[in-house]
């Protein structure tokens, strides 16, 4: 009989001892969790103070003591905004990078995109807006960073930083398309009229947004004009007066519409123009028949 009393007591201890047991590993998880929340916040204060040696640590003392919280990984991405903040832009680039490639679905690879975009963009000459030096250099690093600020606009419609991301896409393709409007007057200085067009038809197709794209098609229409094509000029002016009436080049346009006269009119065929993808060929540009001269 007291076997059969104790069988009921033992039946109830096999229950409530797992239940015991997992609701203490539930709170030790969750205490877990508080402190690896706890340190972060605390290293976040570093950061919004702009300690940027004691964030670091502060950082990677929770990458280390919190490994299994998703604060290690926020943490780590952190790291890289320190790295952005102290204008250590190429190491920043490759902690963003390496960023994604462990955690390319999470809530913060947006973050982590746009400020992809925005190394290179303060990878650009200090004097990007002006002419001509920075043209004169490479710009591989304002191509990097017109082609990470459009695929982020692209894939990222509806996030917070998509206003940003346009405006310095135009400041950025600003850059660009002013360096093909430079090397398109100095080909028209030396009547290379063909190679001057193909540079003006790319500013006008490739870089929208740029606010070049009246000039260009105003110079472009001047000349078509000059190499006797008259349905060409037609088109770039017509071309100007309808996609920038408020533009300042629209009297001008007016004046030499009037002045080639009525007739058949061709649009810009934008997608003739080809346009480098880094610096222009060296044989053809400005910058190397300056080399050329001093070389002499």
């Amino acid at each position: 009989m007291s076997g059969l009393r104790a069988l009921p007591v033992a039946l109830a201890l096999s229950v409530l001892l797992p239940a015991c047991a997992g609701t203490q590993s539930a709170r030790a998880n969750l205490h877990y969790s508080d402190e690896a929340h706890e340190a972060y916040e605390r290293a976040m204060e570093r950061f919004r103070d702009e300690e940027w040696p004691e964030a670091t640590e502060a950082f990677r003392a929770v990458q280390h003591d919190y490994s299994a919280s998703r604060y290690a990984s926020l943490a780590e991405l952190r790291l890289a905004d320190v790295l952005f903040r102290q204008e250590t832009f190429t190491e920043a680039l490759a902690a963003y990078r390496a960023w994604l490639r462990y955690h390319p679905s999470s809530d913060e690879s947006v973050h982590a995109h746009f400020m992809i975009a925005r190394c290179y963009v303060a990878q650009m000459p200090d004097d990007w807006f002006l002419v001509p030096p920075s043209f004169e250099r490479d710009l591989s690093s304002v191509h990097d960073a017109e082609g990470a600020l459009a695929r982020f606009i692209r894939d990222y419609p509806e996030a917070t930083q998509l206003a940003e991301a346009r405006r310095l896409l135009g400041e950025v393709r600003l850059v660009l398309a002013r360096h093909e409007y430079y090397v398109a007057e100095f080909y028209v200085t030396r009547e290379r009229y063909p190679a001057a067009i193909n540079r003006l038809l790319g500013v006008i197709g490739n870089y929208e947004g740029s606010g070049l794209e009246a000039r260009a098609l105003l110079q472009l229409g001047e000349l078509y004009l000059r190499t006797d094509r008259p349905p060409e000029a037609r088109g770039a002016f017509q071309a100007l007066l309808e996609a920038y009436p408020r533009s300042p080049e629209v009297e001008s346009a007016r004046r030499f519409l009037a002045r080639v006269g009525p007739g058949a009119a061709v649009a810009p065929d934008l997608a003739s123009a080809v346009i480098p993808a880094a610096a222009p060929a060296r044989a053809t540009t400005p910058e190397t028949s300056r080399a050329r001269t001093r070389q002499r």
